[in-house]
């Protein structure tokens, strides 16, 4: 296995998406990759007007390495990958709080895994000051329905991996979003209680990867006119420990180094 860090930070992502889709960011905000828009916005042919953000918790870069094919149905529908390196600490609240401000730890104030709401602007406040239509779907209790509560936006809470299709899919054909972001677990939760490659956790991973494609199948059902953004974008990776369990948080490659698809609709 590797033993270097990617190299591009996860606070690196907001600016990147906002790019894409002709949103102004902050000057606090890191800046974005910076081949990286003009590539999808060429292959889409011009700014995006629709994004659709595929959150899929703890999917370290290694489980790509190791089980690429389970991967298939991401890459049906992406057309790059980005390698980022995760926060410290490597856990949900500090990596996704990077991912939509553009800032480290120590600026948006999350540190450790807590939760409380975002005081500081966020990737959705831009969206929202833009006059872009948003949601949140997420899994029950997800760390995004607590850090990023009490916005103009519309947030879905749902039980499952499942319902996550169903839900996003329900989303797509009302045509009523602009931007849909989406925090599933079901990798996440399988992989701490049975270990990150155990078979509980790579039929969960299947089952993610299977709804990623449902989800782009749809957009593109729907597409019409518009020129739409989709990503799968996990926030850390998840490491076996002595016992024979999943946990994450430290510094080890496998929590830290995580792969992102972009694809073009």
């Amino acid at each position: 296995m590797a033993d270097y860090y990617n190299s591009y930070p996860l606070k690196a992502f907001a600016a990147t998406v906002a790019e894409c889709i002709g949103v102004e960011v902050g000057e606090e905000y890191a800046p974005s990759i910076k081949y990286l828009p003009p590539i999808l916005k060429d292959r889409a042919g011009g700014i995006f007007n629709k994004v659709v953000l595929y959150h899929a918790d703890a999917v370290g870069m290694y489980m790509w390495q190791k089980y690429t094919s389970l991967f298939a149905p991401v890459y049906k529908h992406t057309t790059l990958s980005v390698p980022f390196v995760s926060t410290v600490e490597s856990v949900t609240p500090v990596a996704h709080a990077s991912m939509y401000t553009g800032l480290d730890p120590s600026g948006h104030g999350i540190e450790t895994y807590v939760r409380p709401r975002l005081v500081c602007d966020t990737l959705f406040d831009r969206l929202i000051v833009a006059g872009k239509k948003v949601a949140i779907v997420a899994m029950d209790d997800s760390t995004f329905l607590h850090i990023f509560a009490g916005r103009a936006l519309d947030y879905y809470e749902v039980k499952n991996s499942s319902e996550i299709n169903d839900k996003v899919i329900e989303l797509i054909e009302a045509d009523k979003y602009d931007v849909i972001s989406v925090h599933t677990f079901g990798y996440d939760s399988a992989a701490h209680a049975y270990g990150p490659e155990s078979k509980e956790a790579i039929n969960a991973l299947s089952m993610e990867t299977e709804n990623f494609a449902n989800i782009a199948e749809k957009l593109k059902e729907c597409k019409g006119d518009n020129r739409i953004l989709l990503t799968y974008s996990p926030d850390h990776g998840q490491h076996l420990t002595d016992g024979g369990l999943g946990a994450h948080g430290s510094k080890l490659i496998e929590d830290m180094n995580v792969l992102h698809f972009f694809g073009v609709i």
